[in-house]
């Protein structure tokens, strides 16, 4: 499972919009969020550990596993 479906499935667990996480996170636009979910760009380090906070996950829990 990819980090933006990891987001997005912890997101829809939580009830909680785009614009929800967004606002959460000090962020202007929905728009970073969505292109997080499809894959178009990354979370960076400065919002990795909000995002789990808000999202009730553990950074490493939104990284990929190692094979």
């Amino acid at each position: 499972m990819t980090i933006g479906a990891r987001i997005r499935a912890a997101r829809m667990a939580r009830g909680l919009t785009l614009q929800n996480v967004a606002e959460s996170l000090g962020l202007r636009s929905r728009q970073q969020i969505y292109e997080w979910e499809r894959g178009i760009v990354c979370p960076g380090p400065k919002h990795l550990a909000k995002l789990a906070d808000v999202l009730g996950l553990e950074i490493a829990d939104l990284l990929p596993r190692r094979t």
